[in-house]
Order: C-alpha cells, then sequence, then structure tokens
C-alpha cells in the first residue's frame, strides 16, 4: 500500500509517498481503505516536535513524545474511508460500511497510509449524504469542540459563550454545536473572517483589533473556548462570571500559569482531545441532521502532503485541510 512513512520526526522531511504492506487487524479492529485524511496543526507542531518554554517549564506542545523512540512512524490520526475486513469481536461494522473517524489520537494512528487498522471504537458510520472529505474533517477538530461543549462543560439554552479563531478548525465546528445546544455565541475574529463566522452561527462578532477587553463592557460569558491562543487568561477575566470555565486548547499551560490563574480565581483549564466511542457518534449525528457542516480551506492530494503542511503552517485556514487519496479498485 501507499503511505507517508519517517524514520523519526523531522520538520525537513519531504513526506514523500512510498509502499509498504498493508496491515494487519486485532480482533477488536476494522481494516480502512482511505478515501480522505485531515491534517490539524498537531500534525505539524508533531513533525516538528514543537517545544515552547514558559516559566521555566519546557513543554512539548503536540503528540511527539509518543514516538520517542518509535520508527519508523506514520503520522496522522483523520479518516474517511470503507471498511474492507472486519476482526473477529467487532459487530459494529461489516465491509463495505463507509467510515470516518479520529484513530488512536494521541497515539500512533498510522492515518497518512491507504489503509489503516483502526479500533471500531474510534469510528463511525459515515452519513451517506456526506462526502468522504467533509467526514475525513469532521474528526479530530469536531470531537475536540464536542468534547469542551458537552464533556468538560455541558452548554445549556441561553448560556453566553465567546469562541476564539472561530472559522478554524476546532472553531467553526464549536460555532456550530454550540449553537445547535442553545448558546448564545460570540466570535473573537479578524475582520477577515467575521462574515464566515456569523454564516456559521454566531450571534455577535467581535474584531481582535477594535475590541479592548480593559474598557469594554462586561461580556457575562458563561464559557470561553479559547482555541486561537492569541491572549492569555487574565485578558478574558473581567468578562467571565464567577467560576465560569476558560478552557485553553492550544499548546498547553505550565504548572506555574496553572497556579498563578487559580491564585487569581480563574477557573482555566488545558484540554486536549481523546478517542471517545460517544463523541464520534455524536459526531455523525450531528453530520447526518445537519447541524454540523465541514467548511473545507483546501483539498490536496496525497502526494503533495508538503505543500498541504504549509498551508496549515500558515495558521489562517477558514475550516479543514483535506489530503484526498488515490482510490483504485
Amino acid at each position: 500500500m501507499k503511505a507517508i512513512i519517517l524514520e523519526q520526526l523531522d520538520p525537513a522531511s519531504p513526506l514523500t509517498v512510498t509502499e509498504t504492506a498493508i496491515p494487519d487487524i486485532a480482533a477488536d479492529e476494522v481494516l480502512v481503505k482511505t478515501h480522505a485524511l485531515a491534517i490539524n496543526p498537531v500534525d505539524v507542531k508533531t513533525l516538528e516536535d514543537y517545544t515552547i518554554v514558559r516559566d521555566g517549564e519546557k513543554i512539548r506542545g503536540s503528540a511527539a513524545g509518543v514516538f520517542d523512540g518509535v520508527s519508523p512512524i506514520i503520522l496522522g490520526w483523520d479518516i474517511a474511508g470503507v471498511v474492507t475486513a472486519v476482526g473477529s469481536d467487532v459487530t459494529k461494522f461489516k465491509v463495505g460500511d463507509e467510515v470516518f473517524g479520529m484513530v488512536r489520537f494521541p497515539g500512533h494512528g498510522k492515518a497518512y497510509a491507504e489503509y489503516v487498522a483502526a479500533p471500531a471504537s474510534h469510528l463511525a458510520r459515515k452519513p451517506a449524504q456526506v462526502s468522504f472529505d467533509a467526514a475525513a474533517g469532521a474528526t479530530l477538530a469536531a470531537i475536540t469542540a464536542w468534547q469542551c461543549l458537552v464533556q468538560h462543560y455541558t452548554v445549556k439554552p441561553g448560556d453566553r459563550i465567546l469562541i476564539t479563531a472561530p472559522t478554524g478548525g476546532v472553531g467553526h465546528y464549536a460555532v456550530q454545536i454550540a449553537k445547535h445546544l442553545g448558546a448564545y455565541v460570540i466570535a473573537l475574529t479578524n475582520p477577515a473572517n467575521a462574515a464566515l463566522a456569523t454564516e456559521l452561527g454566531a450571534d455577535e462578532v467581535l474584531e481582535y483589533a477594535s475590541f479592548d477587553a480593559e474598557t469594554a463592557a462586561p461580556l457575562q460569558l458563561d464559557l470561553v473556548l479559547d482555541a486561537g491562543g492569541r491572549n492569555a487568561a487574565p485578558w478574558f477575566a473581567r468578562h467571565l462570571k464567577a467560576g465560569a470555565p476558560l478552557i485553553y486548547l492550544p499548546s498547553s499551560l505550565s504548572k506555574a500559569e496553572q497556579q498563578r490563574y487559580q491564585e487569581q480565581g480563574l477557573n482555566a483549564a488545558f484540554k486536549m482531545v481523546t478517542n471517545e466511542e460517544r463523541a464520534i457518534d455524536a459526531i455523525a449525528e450531528l453530520l447526518h441532521n445537519g447541524s454540523i457542516v465541514t467548511k473545507i480551506a483546501g483539498i490536496f492530494e496525497f502526494t503533495d502532503m508538503k505543500a498541504a503542511f504549509a498551508a496549515q503552517q500558515k495558521g489562517a485556514t477558514q475550516g479543514k485541510i483535506i489530503i484526498r487519496m488515490p482510490v483504485s479498485a
């Protein structure tokens, strides 16, 4: 099969396609012939082993740590495709089913490949009216948004929620899911993204350049979902209701930051997405009933992964970058 194989994480890698064996599957897995992949900022950061230092603490802001001592490596987690084989313990799917999901994040998903061995619990059936491209996008990013709004915080009708980077990968799903749950959504973004934020369902759009957090009337927020990471937690403080959470997604928070925010009365925490069957099943239902749609920023061929990474690295995409796999008989 075709795959992108690395001997080690290396930002200079050409990310070229080579040939390798089709993986075997375990009893709880299915083999998926991949039709489309999606990439995320974490893909790029993992390849780079993106590391930051905060308060003297070294933070590896990606999934790179799981690949320490691992070789060869096949990156990627987000897939959509067709089941071609089923493990002996699997009852959820049968051969021929169209499926999508996030595979083993943050472990070794091995998704940049023509065939992927995936635990059945990491996948859901793709709605018939949803393309493989759109389904592939609605995986890591959509599950992240869902877990933040349903699991880490339970959105209630009328909740006032501020979402930063509301047109990016996680953000554009978060706006739609929050609206589906009945929230009043405030989007904080750049002028170029304002129209899309409104189209996605934002009730109010604020612009980074013109919104003065220190002097503006308090927004009385029940939740901040900070998908952009542009401002430190105290920037939002006077706009949060007492005890309201600030869920921070990019990279991580140092122990010193967490302690400092706690002492300041801020309920700020970093959250990383994890595999959860009920999450991907919920995303499938939201796609099926049209409550969420995938905004596609660009589609690249599998042989052009390097260009796809360069587009993702710019950090200004609206929606998801999709990789289309060559599909042969």
